[in-house]
Parts: C-alpha cells; sequence; structure tokens
C-alpha cells in the first residue's frame, strides 16, 4: 500500500504534535508531506524540529491546489475549522479536523455537507472518545438500558485550566466569541 501524503494545516501546539507524529512515522501508511501556516515563525520551528522532506506553504490555497497531499489534517484555532475543510474538500481531499467541529451551527452543518457531496473521508479528532469511562457510558446508552434518552448533561470537574492556558493563545475559549465552551450565555462575563 501507497502511504498517504498527509497536509498539515496549523502548526500550534497541536499541530507540531502531529507533524512530529508524522515525521517519526508513528501512524503507518501515512507521511507529512505539507505543511501550512501563515506564521512564519511557526514554518520555521517545523523545519528546524521535524526532518524530512515536506513542503512548506505560507498560503492555503496553494497548499492545497498543489498535488502534494491526498488528505489535510486541520489543526487551527476551531473558528477556521469549517472553511478549511470545506476548501479542502473542494480541492477533492480527506480530511482530519481537530475538536471542536467549529463555533457556529451553520458553518458545521456547511462542512458536514460539504464532505458527504465530497465523498472523501471526513473525521473529527475527539481525543477522549477512547476513555473507558466514555466507551462504557457509550455502550449503557446504546443498549437501551436507559430508555429513550431526553436529555443528558455531563460535567467534567477533575479538569482546571488556569488563567495561563487562555492566555497562551487568542484563539482560545473567550466571553466574546463562543462563552468560554458550552457555558451559558446569559452569565455575564466576569469584571
Amino acid at each position: 500500500m501507497k502511504n498517504i501524503r498527509i497536509g498539515l494545516i496549523g502548526c500550534g501546539a497541536m499541530g507540531i504534535n502531529h507533524a512530529r507524529s508524522l515525521a517519526d512515522h508513528k501512524i503507518p501508511n501515512a507521511e507529512l508531506a505539507a505543511v501550512c501556516d501563515t506564521n512564519k515563525d511557526n514554518l520555521q520551528r517545523i523545519r528546524q524540529d521535524i526532518s524530512g522532506t515536506a513542503k512548506l506553504f505560507e498560503n492555503i490555497d496553494e497548499m492545497l491546489q498543489s498535488g502534494s497531499v491526498d488528505a489535510v489534517i486541520v489543526a487551527t484555532p476551531h473558528y477556521f475549522h469549517p472553511d478549511l475543510a470545506i476548501k479542502a474538500f473542494r480541492n477533492d481531499l480527506h480530511v482530519l479536523i481537530e475538536k471542536p467541529a467549529g463555533v457556529f451551527t451553520k458553518n458545521v452543518r456547511e462542512m458536514n455537507y460539504a464532505a458527504e457531496k465530497s465523498g472523501k473521508t471526513f473525521a473529527i479528532m475527539f481525543n477522549q472518545r477512547t476513555h473507558p469511562i466514555h466507551v462504557k457510558l457509550k455502550d449503557i446508552v446504546q443498549s437501551g438500558e436507559l430508555g429513550d434518552i431526553k436529555r443528558c448533561n455531563w460535567i467534567t470537574t477533575q479538569w482546571y485550566r488556569p488563567q495561563s492556558y487562555y492566555d497562551a493563545g487568542v484563539w482560545r475559549g473567550t466571553w466574546k466569541g463562543e462563552g468560554v465552551g458550552n457555558i451559558d450565555k446569559s452569565m455575564s462575563a466576569p469584571t
């Protein structure tokens, strides 16, 4: 089987991890063929930290149209996930995006429609899906043991993110943007 040529879009914290995994051949039948980031410092870091022959691009359209990749991983701030995925589908590429799917329901629906229409493989990286408690809960719900689920509320209390987490990237949860995740929009912003 020939290797799938992966194009990485976004070289921040998650992107660099994907780049290293691909460059270190930790993903069978996949190779890092191209990397795109509008931040020249991120591209320089990729060039220094990651060995290999991946082509570097500062322009997403150039990478998508280069013929260098068969699939892309979108590891950008979540606001950009739907638009970048749609562009990739229009260029006949398979797509894996980081979570979340997006911020706005309309954009996510447009992305899902483009994925379906493209006939390409589309997936979202939900990093908690294989955690044993989540697998067990899925099994219980699918078994019908609880009956028809009308509403569900899942609260994770063991995760604490200090202010430094939010300060590390301007795209991370904001009160003005998406309300710092899934919180009640009627809550007032802190003063």
